[in-house]
């Protein structure tokens, strides 16, 4: 797996490198969502409550509750996390235009909290590429 934020190995340090932002923490400062991304065969929930990521859980089953999910191939989002995406992949709202990245789920919650979760996706680029 290439993608960090699903890297078992680098699951803390994304979270870390997410949380030490302050557009982040503003951003998300009232956000309390669940969040399932999905690349491919591999998923994870990201946990936002209050300003910070308190948890990006691995591998979740069914039973594993979430409001909203993001969703995509393993190379769409490998094309979303290169330091100079391609066009389309730039942001989350072209990639979901274009149907590269599908959104789903609480719609009103996922639009509610558009600023806090781009800001998180482009911290997520950033992390992949440090």
């Amino acid at each position: 797996m290439a993608i960090r934020f699903m890297d078992p190995a680098a699951v803390d340090g994304v979270r870390d490198y997410v949380n030490n932002d302050p557009e982040f923490k503003l951003a998300s400062k009232y956000v309390v969502a669940d969040i399932l991304l999905g690349a491919g065969d591999f998923k994870c929930i990201v946990k936002v409550r209050e300003g910070a990521i308190s948890e990006i859980f691995l591998n979740p089953t069914f039973m594993d509750a979430w409001g909203f999910y993001i969703k995509g191939s393993e190379d769409a989002w490998s094309k979303f996390l290169q330091p100079v995406p391609p066009p389309w992949h730039q942001g989350l709202f072209g990639a979901m235009i274009r149907q590269i990245l599908e959104v789903g789920g609480n719609l009103e919650m996922a639009f509610s909290y558009f600023w806090a979760v781009t800001r998180m996706l482009d911290l997520f680029r950033q992390a992949q590429n440090r």
